[in-house]
């Protein structure tokens, strides 16, 4: 299924912001990137009327980093299905998993905990966001994104660089964001332009600021189980908790990951060894 950003973002950036400035507030144990995971799982579109106040697009929140490509090795013919008379009833064996209202369940809990961080603290979180080139995809995700931070009360900031800026252009944003205390979080829209080094940009984030979990030694502390990230995979994190709230228990499943790009595959599975 296809996940997104925000949510998780903003449960990072409370985590950011607290460990700064200590603040007791109980926060939420969802994930980065549940916002926007969460909708793109329940694109179905349907327009429930609820008394809740916001909604958002589906999957665009995900961007195009998080597209999971990989051609499977050919596979022998499936076992045909025992007959019913097997007792294995084909009808409830799947389950919907309704990603839109979980989304907006996470929503509205990170808009009052933002509130109360604004009350208690005098500031809220702050995620900046560095687009690179004019791809109209990367700019929409972009986009949703801020709209995202608008909903919750989260401050969003963003750096906008032409397509044949330098590396050293990209590296001079991310490095302002890294030393500006308002911000909390830095996330940079990929894919980035061919003729730039995307490791060496990513790695330019400050570790207390890689909400996209992408730093070396926040994947590396995500492999070891006697370690902890800063921060995960929002894309990851999301996956599991639309699991979690919608009550399936992952302890002794066998579990097949479709994929195994760095955004959604590669952390996923890494939680899931760490976690079950």
């Amino acid at each position: 299924s296809a996940l997104t950003d925000m949510g998780g973002a903003a449960v990072a950036l409370f985590a950011a912001t607290r460990r700064r400035c200590f603040i007791p507030l109980v926060t939420s144990s969802l994930p980065r990137a549940a916002r926007g995971l969460h909708e793109a799982a329940a694109a179905a579109g349907e327009d429930k009327a609820r008394t809740r106040r916001r909604r958002s697009s589906s999957s665009s929140f995900l961007g195009p980093d998080i597209t999971d490509t990989w051609d499977p090795p050919p596979r022998p013919a499936a076992s045909p299905l025992p007959p019913p008379a097997a007792g294995v009833d084909y009808e409830s064996t799947a389950t919907i998993i309704d990603g839109k209202s979980i989304a907006e369940d996470i929503r509205l809990q990170i808009a009052e905990e933002v509130l109360q961080m604004k009350n208690a603290a005098g500031h809220v979180p702050g995620l900046a966001v560095v687009l690179v080139g004019d791809r109209k995809d990367s700019q929409s995700y972009v986009r949703f994104k801020v709209k995202g931070c608008e909903e919750v009360g989260i401050k969003s900031l963003l750096a906008e660089l032409p397509r044949n800026c330098t590396e050293d252009e990209v590296v001079d944003s991310v490095s302002r964001f890294n030393e500006d205390p308002s911000v909390h979080g830095v996330l940079v829209q990929l894919p980035l332009p061919q003729h730039m080094d995307e490791e060496k940009i990513l790695n330019a984030i400050s570790l207390d600021k890689d909400v996209d979990g992408f730093h070396p030694l926040n994947v590396g502390n995500l492999a070891l189980r006697s370690r902890k990230p800063l921060f995960v995979s929002c894309a990851a994190k999301a996956c599991l908790e639309l699991l979690f709230q919608s009550g399936i228990d992952l302890m002794g499943k066998h579990v097949t990951i479709i994929g195994r790009s760095k955004v959604v595959g590669l952390p996923t599975s890494l939680l899931l060894q760490v976690k079950f």
